[in-house]
């Protein structure tokens, strides 16, 4: 039986040594959360949950945006969609209330003017209204606040439109908000039936997910101007859409307007991530390698692009085009350095769902999976993925061993670092103490002989 010094020996000699890209694998994933308000209609900017609530768990809080170079923005919500009105088209409401009564807290700015503006139709003739206008500060207070119908003669309607604003008038003074809570009709003390989601509990989260140390043009667009892409262009796919593992990546054209345009993720966590050093590189790997699909719509081409840096110093700068593969396809790319003795320490990479002069389709989709830096390539073979599945690891996370079930016998097991490092070896044990690792994500190869039989992502955490 060799030993597991000679077995790790030659996983180094011959060429095994490889750098996992950061999350390149896709399997971890978060979410930039952004709550919508059920049942209303209202921008992305500027309406947020809160739990700085009066009643119950939420809150609505609508806020203004102080701009030097222009009008600034205002928060608003109505339930009211003038574009699809059959999907929300206010409330169904039998007109025999005689106040409304709401919860505020709000702290505005000089000049700036807070409004409630209900108006009641019935058979979509006009009947009555509420227009209630605020300014100032309830000092960090909850304020309640019984404000009369108006009615235009006859007091029956059918339906109620509800709009709620942070300011009414163009320019916005300055910064300010205002949080609503609890918004009903009474008559004569008595609370009439709920308005739909007035007390504003209910909210769905339809925030960005995107890989975790990645960033899309999705987030990006979020988080520079709190909204979203006319069509989202990041997806995270699972189960059989994946290559191995649980999830995959999905990066597709999306549509501005009229117009197709490319969408892209990166690693990284600020706008020029890209442009810089964005990821630690531990040798002058010869490829990166992965596995893709790529549907086109139309002749669109997609694109992986791979830079690396010593220092200061640019060492690479390389991409690889891919076209038209219906079926998950290995794909490794040579890196060319600019000099032999190149060292680098760092690398950017970046994903394209399309790149071209012209990008002809919507919905032209590249999938990737399984990124990695190495020395020569080494596509996953059919053999290491039936043998793998028989294979499981557990508890995962683990503060202290990882126990490794399997009928397969094996030789030895190593464990290496984000960076491709080797940081743990032993020779055929179930149970591998990884105890003295520091806490963060490490990769488990199952090895017999020389061959990897099965590969696995742990999570050393303590004090689980």
């Amino acid at each position: 039986m060799k030993s597991i010094f000679t077995i790790v020996l030659s996983l180094l000699m011959f060429g095994i040594h490889a750098q996992t890209i950061p999350n390149g694998d896709f399997e971890n994933w978060e979410i930039r959360d952004h709550f919508k308000l059920d049942g209303w209609f209202s921008p992305s900017q500027n309406v947020e949950r809160t739990t700085d609530a009066k009643v119950g768990k939420y809150a609505l809080k609508l806020s203004n945006t102080y701009s030097a170079s222009s009008n600034g923005t205002k928060g608003y919500v109505r339930n009211l969609d003038y574009s699809n009105r059959k999907a929300l088209n206010g409330f169904a409401f039998g007109g025999e209330a005689l106040s409304l009564s709401f919860w505020s807290k709000h702290d505005l700015a000089a000049g700036d003017t807070a409004r409630i503006y209900i108006v009641f139709r019935e058979k979509g003739t006009y009947r009555g209204k509420v227009d209630f206008r605020f300014t100032g500060s309830t000092n960090n207070e909850f304020v309640n606040y019984k404000v009369p119908l108006e009615w235009n003669g006859i007091k029956s309607c059918d339906t109620a439109w509800l709009y709620l604003y942070s300011y009414i008038k163009n320019k916005v003074e300055g910064d300010g908000y205002v949080i609503f809570d609890d918004v009903h009709f009474e008559n004569i003390g008595e609370r009439l039936p709920d308005i739909t989601n007035a007390d504003f509990e209910n909210w769905t989260n339809v925030g960005v997910e995107f890989p975790s140390t990645w960033r899309s043009i999705d987030l990006r667009q979020y988080d520079r101007y709190t909204s979203f892409l006319s069509s989202q262009s990041t997806f995270k796919l699972s189960g059989d859409l994946a290559h191995t593992g649980e999830y995959s990546l999905m990066v597709k054209n999306y549509q501005s307007g009229t117009s197709a345009r490319y969408g892209y993720a990166y690693i990284g966590t600020e706008d020029n991530d890209y442009y810089t050093r964005s990821f630690p590189v531990s040798d002058s790997f010869h490829y990166l390698q992965g596995y893709y699909k790529y549907i086109p719509d139309g002749e669109d081409t997609a694109r992986v692009q791979y830079r690396t840096w010593e220092g200061s110093r640019s060492r690479s700068n390389d991409y690889i085009s891919l076209t038209e593969a219906q079926e998950w396809t290995f794909f490794a790319m040579p890196i060319d350095y600019y000099a032999n003795e190149s060292l680098p320490d760092s690398a950017a990479i970046m994903i394209y769902s399309s790149f071209n002069d012209t990008i002809r389709g919507f919905n032209s989709a590249l999938h990737l999976d399984n990124l990695e830096l190495v020395m020569e390539p080494t596509p996953l073979t059919l053999g290491v993925k039936e043998i793998a599945h028989k294979v499981k690891f557990y508890p995962n996370p683990t503060e202290k061993k990882v126990h490794i079930s399997t009928e397969v016998y094996f030789d030895a097991c190593i464990v290496r670092d984000v960076l491709g490092q080797i940081v743990l070896s032993s020779s055929h044990t179930k149970d591998l103490d990884v105890s003295n690792l520091k806490n963060g994500i490490y990769y488990l190869t199952v090895l017999s002989g020389s061959e990897a039989i099965a590969n696995h992502k742990i999570i050393k955490i303590a004090g689980i």
